[in-house]
């Protein structure tokens, strides 16, 4: 199950649209090439941060509680703000527990290499957070998947990112390299050459 490919084809155009307006000042394309960053490194943090046994019973412990799936179900909704306050909706939360104080790394440098300003970047990835644990949510109970099969689900999609280095492979090498499930200082010393070298490639 490719999660960034089934997230992406449900934000079309329209959806694309609100997120352009709400944190773009309206640019689709600079939209799409945030969204296009800032998914793998999400779903490699959450990959990363469940390869430990602890991490993914967390993680699967949060799924049951607080995320069904239904965010997808008013996607529209949502970017309007109508789940605001609700749990499953807690973008902030959910970053806090996977980036630490390294969010704003993760921020900075997508910014500038999508050219757009750190604040919407930074709730582009408030966003996003929730709706890739809605997902996942709703593979948990379709699957009937444990701690275990989340993992795996992870690491498989964490492979296929990786595997891709000319598309949206690269942007994982903002992700540590010593699998501890933090974001390293390599974001700032060769983060913005990599985005910069994938952009290109598009």
């Amino acid at each position: 199950m490719d999660l960034m490919g089934i997230l992406s084809s449900q934000m079309g155009s329209a959806i694309i649209g609100q997120i352009a307006a709400k944190y773009f000042g309206g640019n689709s394309k600079m939209a799409q090439m945030a969204i296009s960053a800032a998914l793998p490194v999400l779903i490699g943090a959450l990959a990363r941060n469940s390869s430990k046994k602890e991490g993914a019973q967390a993680l699967n412990s949060a799924l049951e509680k607080d995320h069904d799936g239904s965010l997808l179900e008013d996607l529209s909704g949502f970017f309007e703000g109508k789940h605001q306050g609700e749990r499953s909706a807690d973008g902030a939360g959910i970053l806090k527990h996977l980036l630490g104080d390294k969010r704003d790394n993760v921020e900075q440098a997508i910014s500038q290499n999508v050219g757009a300003d750190k604040a919407a970047t930074g709730g582009l990835l408030e966003s996003l957070a929730p709706l890739i644990l809605s997902q996942l949510g709703r593979e948990k109970r379709q699957n009937n998947l444990d701690a275990n099969g989340l993992a795996d689900l992870l690491n498989q999609n964490r492979q296929n990112i990786e595997s891709e280095p000319k598309k949206r492979g690269l942007v994982m090498s903002l992700l540590d390299r010593d699998g501890d499930g933090k974001i390293d200082e390599n974001i700032k010393r060769k983060g913005l050459n990599i985005l910069s070298s994938l952009f290109r490639r598009r």
